[in-house]
């Protein structure tokens, strides 16, 4: 009986002692690998805060405006591209703008392909007359890339009219920054802001905003034919000096003509006189022989 005690006994015991040496491995397993842990935690926030970082540096590249082409039909459309080429905004410059913008959404497409989509709409709709003018400008500060979009863009306006079989022109060109802020005072396209200053040289009456919801191409028309009155104009007064100097040259011969007149018939009374001096003293010596 006592050895059965005991032996209940050193059980009990037996699991208290494991018990605790198992309580102890586990508190040292635990402090042994809290370091590794908090390395890990630390490890994964620095990650998690680059990224972060990462997206918001893209974010900001992505949403910061890097180039402008402007688009003029008639409906006048303004594209505002990021560095990679994508179009951030789409503007219109007028109501035939917002009309094609309505349905035409290309915002976040590619700049060539926004193109592309917008003046396909335009001509679709029948905005370019087969005399028009399909004016696109660029702003890309000037550089190798502003170039490069430059030769795109002729390349797929040029094959766009092709394939609608038009026969209208295209103006593609750069303009400078500041060229397009002066335009934008006005609300008005680049290509269209310059057109109407060609104008104003040779009709200074005409104003910017009369002149907005004319097309370039009926711009262009009042130049040349304020031009032309011009040249007209010119051509008359230099028909008038003309005939003035032929006038003058007229009475300066008349002129000339009775000065020579007046100077022959001087000439011719002087004869007369010495003459008559010599049939004289001719008459004397006659006397004096007889």
């Amino acid at each position: 009986m006592e050895n059965k005690f005991r032996s209940t006994f050193d059980k009990i015991y037996a699991e208290e002692e494991l018990k605790e040496k198992t309580a102890d491995f586990l508190s040292k397993e635990i402090r042994r690998r809290k370091p590794a842990g908090r390395i890990f935690r630390q490890r994964l926030i620095g990650a998690c805060a680059a990224f972060a970082v990462f997206l918001f540096i893209s974010g900001l590249s992505y949403f910061t405006p890097n180039a402008y082409v402007d688009m003029d039909v008639n409906p006048s459309i303004s594209l505002t591209l990021n560095r990679y080429g994508r179009v951030l905004e789409a503007a219109p410059y007028n109501d035939d703008g917002a009309v094609i913008l309505r349905d035409v959404d290309v915002r976040h497409k590619s700049w060539d392909q926004a193109v592309e989509r917008l003046l396909d709409e335009m001509i679709l709709r029948g905005y370019l007359a087969p005399d028009g003018l399909v004016s696109v400008t660029v702003q890309a500060g000037g550089n190798d890339r502003e170039q490069k979009m430059l030769g795109e863009i002729r390349e797929s306006v040029d094959t766009l009219l092709d394939s609608h079989h038009s026969t209208a022109s295209a103006d593609i060109y750069a303009v400078t920054r500041e060229v397009r802020d002066c335009a934008h005072d006005y609300n008005l396209s680049p290509a269209k802001y310059l057109a109407i200053t060609q104008l104003q040289e040779v009709d200074p009456g005409a104003s910017y905003e009369q002149c907005a919801e004319h097309s370039i191409s009926e711009i262009k028309q009042l130049t040349e034919e304020h031009c032309g009155e011009h040249h007209e104009e010119n051509g008359e007064h230099h028909e008038e000096s003309g005939e003035d100097a032929e006038d003058e040259n007229n009475t300066e011969e008349i002129n000339d003509t009775e000065a020579v007149n007046d100077t022959e018939a001087a000439d011719n009374g002087d004869e007369k006189h010495h003459s008559g001096k010599k049939d004289h003293h001719g008459h004397e010596k006659h006397e004096d022989s007889e």
